[in-house]
């Protein structure tokens, strides 16, 4: 090609431009890689330094596990010195900064132990012996007196370029496991001969248990005769209890009720001898029927000890007010007779049955303020009687006084667990019919006001408009009572329902429960009215109290 001077100047200095160009390039991929290189080199230096780092650790940590755990590790190559970690040191009580050369730690060896051990340690370096493993329990004496026990495992290999043999492995102290050891093994030997008394003792024991055995069938068979005997008496005591009480009951009884009547000073000196008498022969039938329970080793009274006879001035019985009401179930017509005259003493009204299933009956009909229940009666007994009336609705609650011959105290307390609420044991007192009644009429006996019921009756009015409220009760409480009193007195039947139940109602809203109670018991006496009449007042009292402590709250 023929190109003119211009032209060829133009062309190399075309070419120049891309030589520059392309030294520029260079220049500047040499410089990224230089970059590039010197980066890598600083990583790999950072990187070097953490692994040393790192390796220097986890040879400090291995280090400080072999010390903790009482191990050290060696490594040795024929015709090369031994290498062993410090913690071989302290295995043998040398000072940590000094290698502990392999002439001390044969010197160390314990007498006993030394030719042996020696002698195994140089066939194992000779190669002897069908395996290329080995472990060697031994003693050595420490530089500071101590005896301790080791443990050699060690491992024989060859090195592949040279064939020298390559000895590596690990010492331990097992002080503490030998120890340990011997402790189990005479441990072993204690029980294995305690295993061995044991055995003797559970032959002579084996022997004894037969001999037991046997003893045991001859008791078992003289306590079932005891307590076929035993059951024989407590069944003859408790019929003969029954069979001189009952009637005892009624001479007591009768005579306690002739001596209420007019009598001459001379009858009633008599009287008062053949009561004396009475109670003295109670007592007797009840030391003898104690004692015949307790046994022939129990103490007998003192012969100066005399019955005392029971007191019988004793004042009427009164329940929210009014006369009670008290149901008598009994069977024997003549302590029928004892228990209302004594009832009619107390001031009390009733009514009698004379069997357990007329209990029963007359209790879901009637309300009564307490039951007398006898126990042995025909058609149901009374437990029978009184376990029903307890499962009932009606009158589960109502008190029930169980009279019973048997002065036995279990007896009674096997009824008072039926349900009944005290027992008397026959023959009964005056006095103690009062007290046993009074206290069931305390128990029964509900308060005159509920407090939460009347609360809430007023709370449904504001605090100006109560007093009101209570005014409008007081005045239909009287107008009640009074239209009540006026059918009472005058036997308007009709009349006395009217009231009751307008009563009921203005006593359910404001809680009068004692009034309530009263209006519940359904008897029609001329007397109510005035007892009425006395309750309400002391109902009106009681809730004008209540009434002023919610006024000042």
């Amino acid at each position: 090609m023929n190109l003119t001077q211009a032209e060829h100047i133009a062309l190399l200095e075309r070419r120049l431009a891309r030589a520059e160009a392309a030294r520029r390039e260079a220049e500047t991929l040499l410089e990224r890689r230089s970059r590039e290189l010197d980066r890598s080199n600083r990583e790999l230096r950072q990187r070097e330094e953490e692994l040393i780092a790192r390796l220097d650790q986890g040879n400090r940590n291995l280090l400080l596990a072999q010390t903790v755990g009482g191990i050290a590790t060696f490594y040795r190559v024929a015709g090369e010195p031994f290498i062993a970690s410090t913690a071989l040191n302290q295995l043998f009580g040398r000072d940590l900064d000094i290698a502990l050369p392999l002439s001390d730690i044969v010197a160390a060896l314990h007498p006993l132990d030394h030719d042996r051990v020696t002698a195994l340690e140089e066939a194992f370096q000779r190669g002897e012996g069908n395996s290329d493993r080995i472990e060697i329990e031994f003693r050595i004496r420490r530089g500071d007196g101590a005896r301790r026990w080791l443990r050699s495992r060690q491992e024989r290999s060859r090195d592949a370029a040279s064939g020298r043999s390559i000895i590596s492995g690990t010492l331990q102290d097992i002080t503490e496991r030998r120890t340990a050891q011997r402790h189990a093994e005479a441990l072993r030997l204690v029980v294995q001969r305690n295993l061995v008394r044991l055995s003797r003792a559970e032959a002579a024991l084996a022997d004894r248990v037969a001999e037991l055995e046997t003893a045991a069938v001859a008791l078992a068979a003289s306590h079932d005769r005891t307590e076929a005997a035993h059951r024989a008496k407590s069944r003859f005591l408790a019929q003969m209890s029954h069979n001189i009480r009952t009637p005892l009951n009624g001479v007591l009884g009768m005579m306690a009720a002739l001596a209420r009547s007019d009598l001459g000073a001379a009858q009633a000196d008599q009287l008062a001898r053949a009561r004396r008498a009475g109670d003295e022969l109670r007592a007797l039938i009840d030391t003898i029927i104690e004692i015949a329970d307790a046994g022939i080793d129990a103490p007998l009274p003192a012969d100066d000890a005399k019955p005392v006879l029971q007191e019988e001035g004793v004042a009427p019985l009164l329940v929210a007010g009014r006369r009670p009401f008290i149901l008598v179930a009994e069977d024997i017509e003549t302590n029928q007779i004892v228990l209302t005259s004594m009832l009619d003493t107390l001031g009390c009204d009733h009514l009698v049955v004379g069997d357990g299933a007329a209990a029963l009956a007359a209790v879901e009909g009637v309300r009564f303020d307490a039951v007398l229940m006898d126990i042995r009666m025909p058609v149901m007994d009374g437990a029978e009687a009184t376990r029903r009336i307890r499962a009932g609705d009606v009158s589960a609650t109502v008190p029930i006084i169980g009279i019973t011959a048997q002065a036995i105290q279990s007896e009674r307390d096997a009824l008072v667990a039926a349900g009944m609420t005290s027992c008397l044991a026959k023959p009964i007192g005056l006095a103690a019919l009062a007290a046993a009644l009074a206290e069931a009429f305390a128990a029964a006996a509900p308060p005159l006001i509920d407090a939460e019921v009347f609360a809430a009756a007023l709370a449904l009015l504001p605090p100006a408009r109560r007093p009101l409220l209570f005014d409008l009760m007081v005045r239909d409480l009287d107008t009640l009572a009074a239209d009540f009193a006026q059918g009472a007195a005058a036997g308007d039947d009709d009349l006395m329902r009217r009231a009751r139940h307008s009563l009921k109602g203005v006593a359910g809203n404001f809680g009068a429960l004692a009034l309530l109670a009263f209006l519940g018991s359904n008897r029609r006496r001329a007397a109510d009215g005035d007892v009425l009449l006395a309750l309400i007042a002391d109902t009106v009292a009681a809730a004008r109290a209540l009434l002023g402590n919610i006024a000042s709250e």
